[in-house]
């Protein structure tokens, strides 16, 4: 699978108010924490579960975005698909570390940058956290036609060829889903524990217990990220690594 036109997917990057709680939660369910560059002017952390790798930045960003790596960031947009939106804030001076940001048509940020600020080779595939590995990131659409020519059109794969209510897109080290049953601009990272009630237990035991929800369990953790745990679904494989 080629790269997608945005780039090499790097991480889910997330704002947090308190790195510290935020670190303190990843790591206490099994997630790694990886050593990051010093190229951002704030803290900034990192932790994986062997196959994504979730950025928590205490500046630079007040929403969650999901950001890419590619060379010649100025001149990535447009990036070759139709009606494409307007740059949300571009970063290109001299002392600058280049990356712009973009809104996808419902409302998700899309980060490309010109460096990774770490090193993917660090993801090890260990042991997963006891919630499971990643299999999906959730994305809320107003459309799935529209939100699917969009995402196909940036070098995407559709997994399915029908359109439905929920379609699963595919990139190098990423997988997609496209749901119209959340809001727009909405993300939710989906993870399957092998032993369910192991992971409702480390939750408990993190002071942020998950509430039954539909086909599986959501947590929120403390920066507000929305984590499902959910079982039973054969499509649902872990994230290959890319």
């Amino acid at each position: 699978m080629t790269l997608c036109n945005f780039g090499r997917f790097l991480e889910v990057s997330i704002p947090v108010d308190d790195i510290r709680a935020s670190l303190a939660f990843y790591t206490a369910l099994g997630f790694a924490e990886l050593v990051g560059g010093d190229i951002r002017r704030y803290f900034y952390g990192i932790v994986s579960d062997g196959r994504i790798a979730i950025g928590l930045h205490a500046g630079g960003i007040d929403e969650p975005a999901l950001s890419f790596v590619r060379a010649d960031v100025a001149a990535c947009w447009p990036p070759g698909v139709k009606d494409d939106p307007s740059p949300s804030f571009a970063r290109l001076g001299v002392d600058d570390f280049h990356e712009i940001g973009m809104h996808t048509p419902d409302g998700h940020l899309l980060i490309v940058m010109e460096a990774a600020t770490f090193s993917r080779a660090s993801m090890a595939d260990g042991p997963p956290p006891v919630i499971g590995h990643c299999v999906e990131i959730g994305l809320g659409c107003r459309d799935i036609e529209n939100a699917v020519h969009f995402w196909t059109e940036a070098g995407f794969v559709a997994e399915r060829d029908t359109v439905e209510e929920s379609v699963e897109l595919l990139a190098p080290g990423l997988r997609l889903g496209l749901h119209t049953d959340l809001r727009p601009g909405r993300m939710v990272l989906r993870f399957t524990p092998d032993d369910l009630d192991a992971a409702l237990d480390a939750l408990e035991r993190c002071g942020t217990p998950a509430r039954h929800d539909g086909a599986g369990y959501r947590v929120t953790a403390p920066e507000g990220t929305q984590l499902e745990l959910v079982t039973g679904d054969s499509r649902l494989q872990a994230l290959p690594r890319s």
